[in-house]
């Protein structure tokens, strides 16, 4: 399997786990039905991953990969964690509000794998995954219950990472964007 196809198959393991983790927010049985989609989503990326065979029109040539610029995102991103957990869960007591920041650290990071690998569409996701990660911190501020949070910052990031996988998986290898 070529970087790019298990770059998809990660980022859609992960899109499965937000779901998974966090369905048990909503009700029964449509948290059955959540896990589920998630599960079939998840099925149908591998297998289209898998069905597309074949190395990327490049060679794989035109991406940086886990180079400096992915390994300094990676770092910022790890301090953003540790620095906002401590943050929620100490002076500005709001537990509630860590999965959404996390989903906002998390989309915040592929916006910035989006420039340091010139893949505009994993910018487009991320930039998904943030919004539900900003919405989720404002609903914790406002004093929301923590299964709206979980349903927005949780499902709804796993459900973005499993569509834009899904989309990209679907839509076969291509060629980066110079720049």
């Amino acid at each position: 399997m070529s970087p790019d196809r298990l770059g998809l198959l990660i980022g859609a393991a992960f899109g499965l786990v937000w779901v998974e983790v966090n369905a048990g927010a909503a009700p029964s049985p449509v948290d059955l039905v959540l896990r589920v989609i998630g599960a079939l989503a998840f099925a149908g990326i591998l297998a289209a991953l898998l069905r597309a065979g074949g190395p990327r029109p490049d060679g794989g040539a035109g991406r940086p990969g886990f180079g400096r610029g992915y390994w300094l995102v990676v770092a910022a991103e790890a301090v953003a964690f540790v620095g906002g957990n401590a943050l929620l869960n100490g002076p500005l007591d709001l537990p509630d509000g860590v999965l959404a920041w996390i989903a906002v650290v998390v989309g915040v990071h592929f916006v910035a794998l989006a420039k340091v690998w010139r893949e505009p569409s994993i910018g487009w996701v991320g930039g998904g995954v943030a919004l539900l990660g900003l919405i989720g911190l404002g609903m914790a501020v406002a004093g929301a219950p923590q299964e709206g949070i979980a349903l927005t910052a949780g499902v709804g990031t796993g459900a973005v990472l499993l569509g834009g996988c899904g989309w990209a998986a679907l839509r076969g290898p291509r060629v980066p964007a110079a720049g």
